[in-house]
């Protein structure tokens, strides 16, 4: 497995560290119980969008299809399609169920990749960029793990894969990178998490109302780990994603 390359401190990131989240922002102001509120009905209604728009739709064709195959058989003053039109049809609605199925399990994955309870969140985050990296072949995502997955709780793991799946998403949306390097290590009884990118950064106080959902969820989520997540982003530079997790004397608060 190929190793992330090391950056000095005057290399990519030689400017000042940037917190998460702006001070004076409203979103920095809610409490922790009402910004995960929040953050989740944002996931409800982003499900509900993906819901509507692929699976909701593919069904209704469906449903017309089948709808028009029962009209076609109770026509009986009409001439009766022929065998080979049923035929045809009926290939029409399997290949609609097909990918009815398709959108079923893209978003059962989306929401909680069954290889992450399989094979743990070392594989999850492999199997995340390879997907990403086939949707982007231009992307050169670089994954170095200096840790075994039975060193990582079990608490720790979907905590783990949200940051580095929103870092991921943040990347691809926003940094024009070609090149993206994931590491997660044990270091003095903590487990340390970087996501770094090669794009050309943003003003996080420019970018804020865009991301500001998203980074606060990153945020929040290593909280609830005692954990601290740290990023670093300025024009043309990039953008740096830290977090670390103590091991030791771990109380889980829900996010």
């Amino acid at each position: 497995m190929p190793v992330a390359k090391k950056h000095s401190g005057h290399d990519l990131f030689s400017h000042a560290q940037l917190p998460v989240v702006i001070n004076n922002n409203s979103q920095q102001r809610k409490s922790p119980a009402s910004s995960s509120a929040f953050n989740e009905e944002e996931e409800r209604k982003r499900l509900s969008r993906e819901l509507h728009d692929g699976l909701g739709q593919l069904l209704t064709t469906i449903g017309l299809q089948v709808q028009q195959c029962l009209d076609n058989c109770d026509s009986t003053p009409l001439p009766c399609p022929s065998p080979q039109e049923h035929k045809a049809s009926l290939q029409q609605i399997s290949g609609m169920v097909k990918e009815a199925i398709g959108e079923v399990r893209s978003i059962c994955s989306a929401i909680r990749p069954a290889i992450l309870d399989d094979l743990g969140v070392l594989a999850a985050i492999s199997w995340q960029c390879r997907q990403i990296s086939r949707a982007s072949p231009s992307l050169n995502i670089v994954t170095d793990y200096r840790i075994e997955e039975d060193q990582i709780p079990t608490d720790f793991r979907n905590v783990i894969y949200r940051i580095v799946q929103e870092s991921l998403n943040n990347a691809l949306k926003y940094s024009h990178a070609n090149r993206i390097e994931v590491t997660l290590s044990l270091q003095n009884d903590s487990i340390h998490l970087s996501v770094i990118d090669n794009g050309i950064g943003f003003d996080l106080a420019s970018m804020h109302e865009t991301l500001g959902v998203g980074l606060l969820s990153m945020r929040e989520r290593a909280a609830s780990l005692q954990g601290k997540l740290e990023i670093r982003a300025a024009h043309t530079i990039g953008v740096e994603i830290r977090a670390h997790f103590p091991l030791k004397t771990i109380t889980l608060c829900k996010v």
